[in-house]
C-alpha cells in the first residue's frame, strides 16, 4: 500500500496492524478552554507505557495519536512508549479546533503560507525541536461553526498535506460541520479520498454521513462504549448502513479516549481494550463479518495514513 510515518521511523503499512484510528496516549491541553482541566491532562509517560502494552496484549499494533503541539504533544514520551511496549504510535501536526487550543496566539499575524510551513515542518523535519516526524495533519472546528481562524487553519492543513503527502483529519464539535469542512477542502484541491472526518457518531444522522461518503471522504466512529452520548445499538445500525450501502473501506473506529475517566491505568475505564475485547465481539454477534471488521481495523487505517508519493 504504501509507507506509514510512525515516532519510530517510516515502516510498511502492510506493518501497521490491527490500529485505533483517533487516539490520546499524552496530553496537556493549551489555552483557556473548556477542556483545560485535570480530567484533560494525561501527563504520566509511564502510564502512557502501561495503556499501550495493555492494548498490545490484547492484540493491538497501532495507535493514531490525535494530540498536535496546542493540545500539549509529548514528542519524547510517545517514543518511549512505542518503544517500550511494541506499539506502533503515529503522531499529528496541525491543531483541533479554536476552543480548545491556543492556536489564536499561534496562527494570529500569520498568513496560510507561513501556517502550512508550520506544519510542513513537522512532517518534513520533526516536530518540537526534534527529529521525530509527524505521520498526519490534524485540522478542526466547533460545533455549528467555522471560525475564521479555523478556517485559516483549515486552508493551512489542507496545503501542508497537499506538499507533504499526508492524509488529512478533522476533529469535529459534536460531528457537525463535516459537509462545511469538506467544501472548503475542496476549494484547496485536496483529494478527498485523503480525508477523514471525526466524531461523527456523535451526530447519528444517516444522511448527513451518506451524503460525505458519497464525496469520498473517510469518517471515525470514535464513541463505542460512551453511552451518555447514544447506546451502541445506534453505532451497530450505523456501521450496517455503512456496509449495506458499499462504503466499509471509507469507516475507521476508535474510541478517542483523550480522558484520565477513560484509562485504566489512572483508575477509572474501560481503556484501549474496550473494542477489541467488548465491541467487536458484539459486532460479530450482529451478523458483521470478519473481513468488515478487518477492513474498518486494519486496511483502511493502513491505506488512509499512508504517505502519498509526491
Amino acid at each position: 500500500m504504501g509507507i506509514i510515518r510512525t515516532v519510530l521511523g517510516d515502516i510498511d503499512s502492510k506493518e501497521l496492524g490491527f490500529t485505533m484510528a483517533h487516539e490520546h496516549i499524552l496530553t496537556n491541553p493549551k489555552g483557556t478552554g473548556s477542556k483545560n482541566e485535570l480530567d484533560h491532562k494525561l501527563d504520566s509517560v509511564e502510564k502512557a507505557i502501561e495503556m499501550c502494552k495493555n492494548y498490545k496484549n490484547v492484540g493491538g499494533s497501532a495507535l493514531i495519536e490525535s494530540t498536535p503541539e496546542s493540545w500539549g504533544r509529548n514528542v519524547a514520551g510517545m517514543v518511549l512508549a512505542s518503544k517500550e511496549s511494541g506499539v506502533h504510535i503515529v503522531a499529528c501536526t496541525g491543531f483541533i479546533c479554536e476552543e480548545h487550543s491556543n492556536i489564536r496566539e499561534v496562527f494570529e499575524g500569520k498568513s496560510i503560507e507561513q501556517i502550512k510551513d508550520i506544519f510542513v515542518k513537522d512532517v518534513k523535519e520533526g516536530m518540537d525541536g526534534t527529529n521525530v516526524k509527524a505521520g498526519w495533519l490534524k485540522a478542526g472546528a466547533a460545533y455549528n461553526y467555522i471560525s475564521d481562524l479555523e478556517e485559516k487553519g483549515i486552508r493551512a492543513s489542507a496545503r501542508a498535506a497537499i506538499e507533504t503527502g499526508t492524509c488529512l483529519h478533522f476533529h469535529t464539535g459534536a460531528g457537525t460541520m463535516g459537509l462545511e469542512i469538506i467544501e472548503i477542502v475542496e476549494q484547496e484541491g485536496l483529494e478527498l479520498d485523503r480525508v477523514i472526518i471525526a466524531h461523527v457518531d456523535r451526530f447519528p444522522d444517516w444522511w448527513y454521513h451518506k451524503k460525505m461518503l458519497e464525496k469520498g471522504v473517510n469518517i471515525i466512529y470514535d464513541g463505542p462504549g460512551k453511552a451518555k452520548y447514544y447506546p451502541d445499538s445506534m453505532r451497530v445500525d450505523l456501521i450496517k448502513k455503512i456496509i449495506e450501502h458499499g462504503f466499509e473501506k471509507q469507516l475507521m473506529l476508535s474510541n478517542d479516549m483523550g480522558r484520565r475517566s477513560h484509562h485504566k491505568v489512572y483508575g477509572y475505564g474501560p481503556g484501549f481494550e474496550f473494542i477489541p475485547t467488548k465491541f467487536i465481539p458484539r459486532l460479530l454477534e450482529e451478523g458483521i463479518s470478519q473481513n468488515s471488521i478487518d477492513n474498518f481495523m486494519i486496511y483502511n487505517p493502513a491505506r488512509v495514513y499512508s504517505l502519498k508519493e509526491i
